[in-house]
């Protein structure tokens, strides 16, 4: 009864941050160049369940454990009848039954995701290991023979497997393209393809950002409205004159002379940047920029409207605040059992 709480009141957990989530996606659906936020959540891993007062712990004969192994692509899957393959995890070790894994850069055999690409990424992702710690390597040979060779035969007593609820693992951004808005504006800039402005924030480090609403501070350097410079090909762009023209390459001319061109790039990696507010955003701790050349279009006189639509995320907010009432009521219902097990089936 008591995990019985504990598993429902992780799920409350869960879905309130994932509330936050959506709240944020919301509050900012008129907001120029906004990405909404993804959430993703993940079960706490799979403990082996032992009887109680079960006898002698006898090793498990392996005897016939013919796996189940399907490769698509890149992505391997493989299933065990009789023993269990070992996921390491942030939160401890994970025995499951089934695994479906890619193998990374390294060789190294690693649960996956997919980035709004559909590439298929590993970053924070888990290790399959050999049931002592040690991650496992697959590159060349007979994976088949490998994974047969990695399943891990628990003791007599193990009846099974449990977990403790869900856990919110991470945000992911989708960078789909929003509408484009026209203004007329001069300096409202909108990128009609992926990619980024790069900016330069007064402490000199360099962010990234797909707001291109710009002004001409006091010095006729290109900023935004907060007042990061943006970047040219060989700098700041500084604009002195009156007639101002972009082209869809970038290309900024002041009264018919070509003053410089706006630095615009994709990300390889756009899944290390990280939201530091202000439609900014900047890469993560010990990840470098992985930068390939831009192959969209600059279009002068719009802005991009947020990918966030609105109808969505309040259809998934009345869902979530269902299935909030759900755990809250599943709590509720077991306190009230724990509560009559405490003063009823006392006093028989």
């Amino acid at each position: 009864m008591n995990r019985g709480l504990y598993i429902s009141a992780t799920s409350l957990a869960a879905n309130q941050k994932k509330l936050d989530v959506l709240s944020n996606n919301l509050a900012n659906v008129n907001t120029t160049g906004f990405k909404k936020d993804i959430s993703l959540t993940e079960t706490f891993p799979e403990k082996l369940l032992s009887k109680i007062n079960g006898g002698e712990t006898k090793a498990r004969l392996e005897g016939e454990n013919q796996i189940n192994y399907e490769t698509d692509g890149r992505v391997h899957t493989a299933s065990t009848n009789n023993g269990y393959f070992v996921v390491s995890t942030p939160m401890g070790d994970s025995y499951v039954k089934e695994i479906r894994f890619v193998i990374d850069d390294e060789g190294y055999l690693r649960t996956y995701y997919k980035d709004d690409k559909d590439e298929l990424k590993t970053d924070y992702e888990n290790y399959i290991t050999d049931g002592s710690g040690n991650p496992i390597q697959g590159q060349g040979g007979n994976l088949e023979g490998l994974l047969q060779g990695i399943v891990y035969y628990p003791p007599s007593n193990v009846i099974g497997t449990m977990n403790a609820g869900v856990n919110f693992q991470k945000i992911v951004t989708d960078f789909t393209m929003g509408d484009m808005i026209e203004t007329g504006g001069t300096f409202d800039l909108a990128l009609n393809g992926p990619g980024f402005f790069k900016l330069i924030g007064e402490d000199g480090d360099t962010y990234y950002t797909r707001d291109g609403s710009f002004v001409v501070n006091e010095e006729g350097i290109l900023t935004t409205l907060k007042g990061e410079a943006v970047q040219g090909m060989n700098g700041p762009i500084t604009i002195n004159g009156n007639d101002v023209s972009i082209g869809t390459n970038g290309a900024v001319k002041v009264d018919g002379n070509v003053v410089g061109t706006i630095d615009i790039v994709d990300l390889e990696n756009r899944e290390f940047l990280r939201k530091i507010g202000d439609n900014l955003y900047q890469m993560a701790e010990n990840a470098e920029p992985q930068e390939i050349p831009f192959e969209g279009e600059v279009l002068q006189g719009y802005l991009e409207g947020s990918n966030v639509n609105a109808i969505k995320e309040m259809v998934e907010m009345i869902t979530l605040l269902r299935e909030f009432e759900t755990g809250q009521k599943a709590i509720r219902a077991q306190d009230e059992i724990l509560e009559k097990a405490s003063n009823e089936i006392g006093r028989v």
